[in-house]
């Protein structure tokens, strides 16, 4: 089975799709922001993806 996009495309749209900024302190930006902590980090998950971080 070979696949038509390349390695470098595939590695940025599944770069987009869980991309997380990593920050020393993280906060709600919207209203819709949850903060939340899973496996000892703490989160920020929101609707608009802009807006997810992680604590560290």
């Amino acid at each position: 089975m070979t696949s038509t996009v390349s390695g470098a495309t595939r590695t940025r749209v599944q770069q987009e799709s869980t991309t997380v900024k990593v920050q020393p302190s993280v906060k709600k930006i919207c209203d819709k922001c949850q903060v939340i902590r899973r496996h000892g980090r703490v989160l920020v998950i929101c609707d608009n993806a802009r807006h997810k971080q992680r604590q560290g």
